[in-house]
């Protein structure tokens, strides 16, 4: 098994074990539409021979945007550009992810409408403090999160991406720093994941049973081998989530870091998120898609020789050299 050995996941047949990760490029306006610039963008990266292409993160309401700029599926008035995104991409012999997300705290200050969290208490990385949502406000949301997958997979996608990282809203809920709630959706693990099982459940029942889904899951706040955010999301809390996750339908988990991000501060050298992936490995037995800092194809390569993960998601490497897998097939003789 190499990085140029297919996968199959439910109907898919990934042609590699190379994934383009979502990467914000915010061309998009206020209105969040597809842009022409978006269309060439994607249309172009499509043609670099990875797998998978997951489309940057979307928001799926209004009040959830998380920076102007960022791409919207938030109404049915997005899904004539979002038709041709992933017809652009699909035609240049990629599939295609979309990746639905809610910012919650973690948005710009000079955003639209109130600033709603987990609790008010100040985002670490975004430093707003946030109204706190309430149960009604919560249940919006998980119908949002329902609505926004549906509407891309009427749009043609072929996966949907729910994004529980990076200090997002979903993160927000999951990590003790950023959820001090009294009622059912705090305090213990199983609580503060409630909110990610519930969008997980809304969403399985607007796609169906045969479409397959990733989750995008920050597995820590704090980075291998670091002390950051203390009082944050632990890895142990977060191997637990995953096994959760897991056992409710998710195909692929996309492991990342949480409040840390996806590129913490600190951190050298390639594949730093590996740890967790190996942590991971033995607990869950669906796919795993690692990132972080993986620019050669020695190391993805090595990665999935090991069984460590099963789909590498190189970012911007692959962005930066079109011949990135061609020089990758002359290396290893494919």
């Amino acid at each position: 098994m190499n990085i140029f050995t297919p996968l199959q996941v439910k109907h898919l047949t990934f042609k590699n074990r190379i994934v383009l990760p979502p990467m914000a490029t915010e061309k998009s306006q206020l209105d969040g539409l597809v842009k022409k610039e978006s269309l060439a963008y994607y249309r172009e990266m499509a043609t670099r021979g990875m797998a998978l292409l997951i489309v940057e993160h979307n928001y799926i309401s209004a009040q959830g945007m998380a920076s102007p700029g960022q791409m919207s599926i938030a109404g049915d008035q997005t899904l004539a550009g979002h038709k041709k995104l992933s017809q652009a991409i699909r035609e240049n012999g990629a599939l295609v992810a979309l990746q639905i997300n809610y910012a919650g705290s973690n948005r710009q200050e000079t955003m639209p409408g109130e600033c709603l969290g987990a609790s008010p208490v100040p985002h670490p990385v975004s430093h707003l403090n946030p109204q706190e949502l309430s149960e009604k406000q919560i249940a919006e949301i998980i119908i949002a999160f329902g609505l926004a997958a549906a509407r891309s997979k009427a749009a043609g996608y072929d996966l949907v991406e729910i994004h529980s990282a990076h200090g997002y809203l979903l993160n927000q809920f999951l990590s003790p720093l950023t959820n001090r709630r009294h009622d059912q959706y705090g305090g213990t693990l199983i609580n503060r994941m409630r909110l990610l099982m519930e969008v997980i459940e809304q969403v399985r029942f607007r796609v169906g049973t045969d479409y397959p889904l990733l989750v995008r899951l920050g597995l820590s706040d704090t980075p291998p081998g670091m002390d950051l955010h203390k009082g944050g999301l632990i890895l142990e809390e977060g191997i637990a989530t995953a096994k959760a996750v897991a056992k409710a339908g998710i195909d692929i988990l996309d492991i990342s870091g949480g409040l840390c991000g996806s590129r913490p501060a600190g951190l050298t050298g390639e594949a730093y998120f590996l740890p967790w992936a190996r942590a991971l490995r033995s607990t869950v037995t669906i796919p795993l898609l690692i990132t972080g800092g993986i620019t050669k194809a020695e190391t993805a390569a090595a990665i999935i020789e090991q069984g460590d993960a099963d789909l590498i998601g190189i970012g911007r490497s692959l962005a930066a050299d079109p011949e990135w897998l061609l020089k990758a097939k002359t290396q290893f003789g494919v």
